[in-house]
């Protein structure tokens, strides 16, 4: 019986590791790039006609160890798609928009890495008019430097949707990612049963 438990916990957890792989893989398939020190991501984004997106839009940041860099900079061009726009983020760095399309952001001071994923560093807003027609799609080439850094340039895909219904964050998608918290939170409980029963044996 101890190890059907084990089997069963074991089973629930690969399914829930597929599933959320599944989920998180696309967005990002072609957009990391693997450095030293620094590594980034560029994730994809929707944005609803007449609306702005949920999340803001920038580069993902880790590094290989402890890292500290001056004159940090990220720079977005847009192209590709109508009626969508970017903008600076309020309280986000130092940031000027030398054309519609074109957003530069800087870091007036020092940027530290203890380990940890800086996400969305320096983002910027992406807003559709009205006139933007759903299903068109757009890129926003992100570049990231600093000082003694080689310039880390990634693309990001920017997607016209219907509404907000259509976004990531309260579509299909976040059923499923509630589904996979339900099957995680189901795997914790086989594993708690079944080393009460082992508890039992020993006690009995």
């Amino acid at each position: 019986m101890q190890h059907l438990y084990a089997r069963r916990l074991t089973g629930a957890l690969a399914v829930a590791g597929a599933l959320l792989a599944t989920v998180a893989g696309p967005a990002q398939a072609e957009g990391v790039h693997r450095g030293d020190p620094i590594s980034a991501a560029f994730p994809d984004i929707k944005v609803p006609v007449g609306g702005t997106a949920i999340d803001l839009l920038g580069p993902n940041l880790w590094s290989t160890g402890p890292t500290k860099l001056t004159g940090a900079k990220v720079t977005y061009d847009l192209s590709g798609v109508a009626g969508v726009r970017i903008t600076p983020s309020d309280g986000r760095g130092d940031c000027v928009k030398p054309s519609p399309t074109r957003v530069i952001c800087s870091e007036p001071g020092e940027l530290s890495f203890e380990g940890e994923t800086i996400e969305s560093y320096l983002p910027v807003v992406v807003k559709a008019a009205k006139s933007a027609r759903v299903g068109d799609t757009g890129t926003v080439t992100i570049t990231f430097s600093a000082k003694g850094l080689a310039p880390i340039t990634g693309t990001s895909n920017v997607r016209v949707v219907a509404g907000r219904g259509s976004l990531a964050t309260t579509g299909p998608t976040a059923g499923l990612i509630s589904g996979i918290g339900l099957l995680l939170l189901a795997a914790g409980t086989v594993g708690v049963l079944a080393a009460r029963r082992r508890r039992a044996r020993f006690i009995a």
